[in-house]
């Protein structure tokens, strides 16, 4: 009965680590990385902090709805605090090789929660998925072949992420 005791106590931590939420992708290091290629040749940054985002979902109030698109839409920028999208398919190989090794460093240590192909070429959605309330918090969109990253901060509805990955 010992023997069995000692193993469940050893067993023990490794249930619980197994247990743990997905971690959130760091927003520090994505912004270094960012930061670091932002001045480079044929890498372009658009960031958006909260009040540029509050902005964006007051100016989607006064765009016509003409096919009913648009209340769901405002209603899931409601979650988002920030975006931060980086464009670095202009760049050289060398540059986009070493982009990629970065955000690859960062990324794979996340858990993927959807990969899409489009052409071919991969599209991996990181984020935390809080099965209690259908939200994904801190949506990072990873394009590699199309030289990509997207992060939006903040919440989503699950079925709000799926739908921006079927387009």
């Amino acid at each position: 009965m010992k023997k069995y005791l000692l193993i469940l106590l050893l067993l023990l931590p490794l249930t619980a680590s197994a247990a743990r939420p997905a971690k959130r992708v760091s927003r520090t290091e994505l912004s270094s990385i960012v930061s670091e290629f932002r001045h480079t040749d044929g890498v372009e940054v658009v960031k958006l902090g909260r009040l540029a985002t509050a902005l964006v979902r007051g100016a989607a109030v006064h765009i016509d709805d003409e096919d009913g698109d648009m209340r769901e839409i405002r209603q899931a920028l409601r979650g988002i605090k920030g975006v931060t999208v980086m464009e670095y398919d202009g760049a050289s190989p060398e540059i986009r090789e070493r982009v990629s090794r970065r955000l690859a460093r960062v990324l794979d240590k996340r858990e993927v929660l959807m990969e899409v192909k489009d052409d071919g070429k991969k599209v991996q959605i990181f984020g935390v998925l809080d099965e209690a309330t259908g939200l994904v918090r801190d949506i990072i969109f990873h394009a590699p072949g199309e030289g990509a990253l997207i992060c939006m901060f903040g919440s989503l509805p699950m079925d709000v992420v799926g739908k921006i990955a079927a387009q």
